[in-house]
């Protein structure tokens, strides 16, 4: 049960730092936001229901989100022409540079974190990671 302990303060550790650093690359828009924003851009013409399954929250708070972020002129919902229920998501001119503002600055931080980790270590790490993703998941 020890093994268990340590893991789970472990993950709340990082999940705090995880949630400091984004509250600094994203201080335009919500943390909320911020996450819908970026996976728009990394997916234009991405559906509400799309969005909601990969960001596990429900399609309603998405919507709402979506409407902020419309409001704001970061982004566009158009509706299908073949399904008038299918709403796709697209980033404006706004919207597309504050995408890329948050990448640039979060690539940035990450690259200032990862020269922390020695470099004998940073495969392990960066594999730790994608294998207790993996398990969350």
């Amino acid at each position: 049960m020890r093994q268990a302990q340590i893991l789970r303060e472990n993950t709340r550790r990082l999940e705090m730092n995880l949630a400091g650093i984004n509250r600094k690359g994203c201080c335009k828009v919500s943390d909320t936001q911020c996450f819908v924003l970026t996976e728009i851009g990394r997916k234009p013409g991405i559906s509400i229901k799309e969005l909601s399954e990969i960001l596990r929250l429900d399609k309603s708070g998405i919507s709402r989100t979506v409407d902020e972020l419309v409001r704001k002129g970061l982004v566009i919902r158009s509706q299908s022409e073949e399904d008038r229920r299918y709403v796709t998501l697209e980033l404006t001119g706004k919207g597309t540079s504050q995408y890329s503002s948050i990448e640039s600055d979060m690539d940035q931080r990450f690259k200032e974190i990862l020269a922390r980790i020695p470099k004998d270590k940073r495969s392990m790490v960066i594999e730790a990671l994608g294998i207790l993703s993996g398990a969350l998941e």
